[in-house]
């Protein structure tokens, strides 16, 4: 009887031995198959969460530049009110913007959004407990934007593995920006005498100047050759910036400039802006266009606003036409059209200071009082000579074309900067630093 019982056991018997591990060969695989989707579906939430985190970080990060942007606009040093107008246009600006898909306002806290410091790297506080020096000496603002209870989609699935808790998430974002300036401002080696840039000057007159006799009692006429860096410099250093883009470390209102005197050896770099090359000044940058400006009939007998005529000149990179037309006698190797578009850029657009230049007459600088906006007509006589005139246009005398102040916003001379500090560098813009 036992031994009936033992043969007939489940147990012994093969079919229902394999049903059993079937059995739980099955509940293992569900088992793996849960964790598995568990995982699939971790991995695609956190893909989706973290896309969602990006997209509110991007505008975030939108709102805290343009915040900044409009809070470092203000930070002049001329007003002792200046934070409390830089916090204001940071935070309006800032308020405007929207996160979370443009379906949230940006928030924004008094005293903390917006903060300032001296420097880039800088102690950056908040615009209350300042002394009004402290203020004025404020030149970064800084603007720190915040979302929180940021709620996820997916990736929360994976606290129901033990020790993981994810729960809603929080983006930061920040923007440091100051005063720069916008173009590199840089002038012409000649200073313009106050008494011919009067505020009835029109715009178009051309001055006369000469080109430098020994004799400082003798200077004549509308403008002069001018050294930025007196006692040093002298005809090398002018023939330098002249072969350059210009004297681009510019001086503020109220220094002193100098008169170097006689510079009329300057005809070889003065006319490669013109695209007339000697072999001293092979490579420099010429205008797009060479054509030039006398008083012969030839050229342009008016004698006032060629300026309007040089821009179609310039669209077509026309040449210098030639001394026979001009009246000078520039003695050099002419570009082409093709080589002045090729190689030509803004050469005869430049600011140069104005100066009481009858400070000349006893002392060897004078103040700059402002700046202008000229356009340099014409080349110069490489030695004495030319065709026209009594005297001759490049010989003893030369003209530019006053196109107005180089601070007024209709001035072509815009796009080459305006000293707007030491070092010159041009307009003050708010620009993005950190």
């Amino acid at each position: 009887m036992n031994r009936l019982m033992l043969m007939t056991s489940p147990r012994s018997n093969p079919a229902c031995a394999g049903a059993s591990r079937r059995r739980r060969q099955r509940g293992v695989v569900a088992i793996l198959v849960g964790l598995s989707m568990t995982v699939m579906v971790a991995f695609v939430g956190l893909a989706l969460d973290l896309g969602k985190l990006y997209v509110v970080k991007t505008e975030l990060q939108n709102s805290a530049d343009a915040c900044a942007l409009a809070a470092a606009q203000a930070l002049t040093g001329a007003n002792g009110q200046q934070l409390a107008i830089s916090e204001a246009a940071g935070l309006a600006v800032a308020a405007r913007h929207k996160v979370l898909f443009q379906a949230h306002p940006v928030t924004t806290q008094a005293n903390h959004s917006v903060e300032f410091s001296g420097a880039i790297n800088g102690d950056y506080k908040g615009k209350n407990g300042l002394s009004v020096n402290e203020a004025l000496g404020m030149r970064f603002a800084r603007c720190t934007l915040s979302l929180a209870e940021i709620d996820t989609w997916f990736i929360q699935v994976l606290n129901v593995l033990p020790g993981i808790h994810i729960g809603q998430q929080q983006v930061n974002a920040q923007a440091v920006a100051t005063l720069q300036g916008g173009q590199s401002a840089c002038a012409v080696p000649v200073a313009v005498c106050t008494d011919a840039v009067t505020l009835a000057t029109p715009i178009g007159t051309w001055l006369e100047g000469t080109l430098g006799p020994t004799n400082l009692q003798d200077l004549t006429g509308s403008f002069k050759w001018v050294d930025f860096t007196p006692p040093n410099g002298g005809a090398k250093e002018l023939a330098e910036i002249l072969k350059g883009d210009g004297a681009c470390d510019l001086p503020t209102v109220g220094t002193q400039v100098g008169q170097p005197g006689n510079v009329a050896s300057l005809a070889n770099e003065w006319n490669s802006r013109f695209g007339i090359y000697q072999a001293n000044v092979i490579g420099v940058a010429p205008d797009r266009s060479g054509f030039a400006y006398t008083e012969v009939a030839e050229s342009w007998p008016q004698k006032f606003n060629a300026f309007a005529d040089f821009s179609s000149k310039r669209s077509n990179s026309t040449p210098y036409q030639g001394d026979a037309l001009t009246g000078l006698n520039t003695r050099g190797t002419l570009m082409t059209a093709a080589e002045l578009n090729q190689n030509g850029r803004d050469r005869r657009l430049m600011v140069a200071p104005v100066v009481q230049c009858e400070d000349f007459e006893t002392s060897q600088t004078a103040p700059v009082v402002s700046w202008a906006c000229v356009f340099l007509l014409h080349p110069i006589n490489n030695s004495s000579g030319g065709n026209h005139g009594t005297p001759a246009t490049g010989a003893t005398r030369m003209y530019l074309e006053y196109r107005g102040s180089a601070g007024d916003l209709a001035s072509p001379c815009v796009s080459n900067g305006l000293p707007g500090a030491s070092s010159g560098n041009g307009p003050l813009v708010t620009a993005l630093v950190k």
